[in-house]
Formats: structure tokens, C-alpha cells, sequence
């Protein structure tokens, strides 16, 4: 895997959006990747910031989440694929193909992603 360091607030992030979701930790894993992303698919330019994975062990669901190192936003990232991540979940089709980007799904994985990184970062500044 990639880096062992995450960015400040990373693990932090990642965990709060575990407890609002309601999603089991020990089944999500979080990589800060220094490895090079792939292009993405399709006729659009550019790179993937982050990529969501998913296996079954033992009749059980667990996923990778990889963020990479030339995302801007690396808790936004994150968050997108958290995102990605919840809706799988929700519809169960967990086991799909790195394809060309839909629009519309990606604008509101993205509304949700802003949100939820809103919400943890109004709840670091009344802890604080």
C-alpha cells in the first residue's frame, strides 16, 4: 500500500463518518496513497483522486478506500468515496467496474461528500 501518514483531520474525518452513518470501522480500511492514481476513464482528462474497492471475506463486505496524494481536497476525497461507498451499500451492487464518471451520480456524491465534511468541520470548531 501507500503512505503511512494521513493528512490532519484524516483519520479523525474518517471515523466521524463512520459513527453518522452507522458503518461497521472494522470493515472500511482508509489508504493515503502515494502510488500514481489511474486516468480516468472515458474522454474526460485527468486522474482519479480516490478509488472505493470491495471484497467479501468470509460472506462479509469490506472495502478499501484510496485516497491519492494528488488529491487537492484529501478529506473531501474521502468523503466522495465514503459516499460511493454508503450508496453501494444501500443498492447492493458492491461489486462493479472502474468506468467513465456519471455526471448526475457524481454531483450528488459530491453534495454529499461537502456535507459531510461540513458537518464534521462545524463539530472540530465546537470541540475545540
Amino acid at each position: 500500500m501507500g503512505a503511512t501518514s494521513y493528512p490532519d483531520g484524516f483519520l479523525e474525518f474518517f471515523d466521524f463518518l463512520c459513527r453518522k452513518h452507522g458503518v461497521d470501522r472494522s470493515r472500511i480500511f482508509v489508504d493515503y496513497s502515494t502510488n500514481p492514481p489511474p486516468p480516468v476513464k472515458g474522454t474526460r482528462p485527468g486522474y482519479y483522486d480516490g478509488l472505493l474497492s470491495f471484497r467479501a471475506m468470509r460472506g462479509q463486505p469490506e472495502f478499501l478506500i484510496t485516497v491519492f496524494r494528488i488529491a487537492r481536497d484529501p478529506l473531501l476525497t474521502l468523503a466522495h468515496e465514503f459516499a460511493h461507498m454508503l450508496r453501494d451499500i444501500k443498492s447492493g451492487r458492491m461489486n462493479k467496474h472502474l468506468d467513465t464518471p456519471d455526471d448526475e451520480l457524481e454531483g450528488s456524491i459530491d453534495a454529499q461528500a461537502s456535507q459531510d465534511l461540513s458537518e464534521f468541520r462545524t463539530s472540530q470548531k465546537a470541540n475545540c
